[in-house]
């Protein structure tokens, strides 16, 4: 088996070269008010249209995009503890059960205090939280689908600046499809590092050691007898997906035998990448990974396997939670300026590009139609890649048929 690491990965990451550099010369400065808050995603909900899993069509809205619906389980979540090099890193595991099983429970919520310096978490009162409720449930038993048919694999990393819950819209609709998405904080390179303004702690090298640690946890827990994942995963189906910094981390893992394919969010700069399935997912008004950047990354990769698709005035944020959190109050970095926190430039920029209005004053992507696109795309890639629970790999809503589903919101998809 080829051992992790040994195919030669090029990074010419833009984001992660210049988000460093900035941060080591940007100082950590109040900034005036302003924020997301004319983002029109609904935080009330984690289904970007606000419905609940129990509504889910059982046809699709648009016959060429059936992944823009939710599946047919409803989203479990767990927190496990994963040991990498004597730490123990926080990490989430959303997976499918079955939607009985969560009548009469309440969606599950995070907080994003639990990821800021404790001395800035401690400005902002529990009425002025920044909440956002997932479309997952807390601890449910995994699916009875899993004791016969075994669950695909999905490793999640997130950003600069990021969280392990920062995508949770996607996680919980790729659970709801039959995949089992696991998702280590990286915390030397997460929020309170970067809010904390000193950027010498920033490193870069741990992620991916952290997600072939969760891989290796998962595996633990399939053969843990009575354990909620018992005999339940599959790890001859495993995807790995990245947003922004992220997605170094994914070209770090996308040699290993394990991993089959791999998918980009808004996240440029690779070369010499292994001729696996590859998805790059970008937005058009994107000011962190320029669209330019990630275009000549998409155009450097195998022809045959690879698959990119932008969005139409998309930015950054558009593959995050971040611009549906505290809407009522703002937006998140409202929530922050208004308790004090001193927020730089640069993390101003981390925090906003994707939500409410552009520099030049039209609108961003409105977030809900932003979702459904990704949601579509993104599970239609592993189910073509990887397969479903029942096994059958169907390459369903690849094309322009699927795009026109969503108006004018894909800006162009490439194959």
């Amino acid at each position: 088996m080829k051992q992790p690491g040994t195919h030669r990965t090029v990074h010419q990451f833009g984001t992660l070269t210049a988000l460093l550099t900035a941060l080591t010369t940007i100082l950590t400065v109040p900034l005036a008010a302003g924020g997301c808050g004319s983002s029109s995603a609904s935080s009330a909900s984690g289904a970007p249209d606000g419905s609940s899993s129990d509504d889910a069509a059982t046809t699709p809205t648009c016959a060429a995009a059936p992944f823009a619906d939710h599946g047919p389980f409803v989203s479990g979540v767990t927190t496990l503890e994963v040991e990498v090099d004597g730490a123990k890193v926080k990490t989430e595991v959303w997976y499918p059960a079955d939607p009985a099983s969560a009548t009469g429970k309440k969606k599950d919520t995070y907080d994003m205090r639990a990821w800021l310096p404790k001395d800035s978490a401690a400005k902002i009162p529990d009425a002025e939280s920044p909440l956002h409720e997932m479309d997952a449930y807390r601890d449910l038993a995994t699916s009875i689908v899993g004791k016969t048919r075994r669950f695909p694999v999905v490793l999640f990393s997130h950003g600069l600046g990021g969280y392990r819950m920062q995508t949770s819209f996607l996680m919980t609709h790729l659970a709801s499809w039959g995949y089992v998405v696991v998702a280590p904080d990286h915390d030397e390179r997460g929020l309170a590092i970067v809010l904390g303004g000193d950027t010498s702690k920033i490193d870069t090298t741990k992620a991916a050691p952290q997600m072939r640690a969760a891989l290796a946890r998962m595996k633990s827990e399939d053969a843990a007898a009575g354990g909620r994942f018992e005999k339940a995963l599959d790890f001859s189906h495993v995807g790995a997906i990245g947003h922004s910094m992220g997605g170094a981390t994914v070209a770090e893992i996308f040699g290993d035998d394990d991993v089959r394919v791999g998918i980009l969010l808004a996240s440029p700069g690779f070369g010499d990448m292994p001729p696996k399935p590859l998805m790059l997912m970008w937005g058009t008004a994107d000011g962190v990974a320029k669209p330019s950047a990630v275009q000549q990354s998409y155009d450097k990769q195998p022809a045959g396997t690879k698959r990119g698709i932008s969005l139409r005035d998309g930015g950054h944020m558009a593959f995050t939670d971040l611009c549906a959190i505290g809407q009522d109050k703002g937006g998140v970095l409202q929530i922050a300026i208004s308790h004090g926190l001193e927020v730089s430039p640069l993390v101003a920029q981390l925090a906003t590009d994707g939500c409410g209005l552009q520099k030049g004053g039209a609108p961003f992507l409105d977030v809900a139609k932003g979702w459904k696109v990704i949601d579509h795309f993104v599970t239609a890639e592993l189910r073509a890649a990887l397969g479903s629970p029942a096994g059958e790999k169907l390459a369903v809503g690849l094309d322009d048929a699927a795009s026109k589903c969503f108006g004018d919101t894909v800006a162009s998809l490439q194959q």
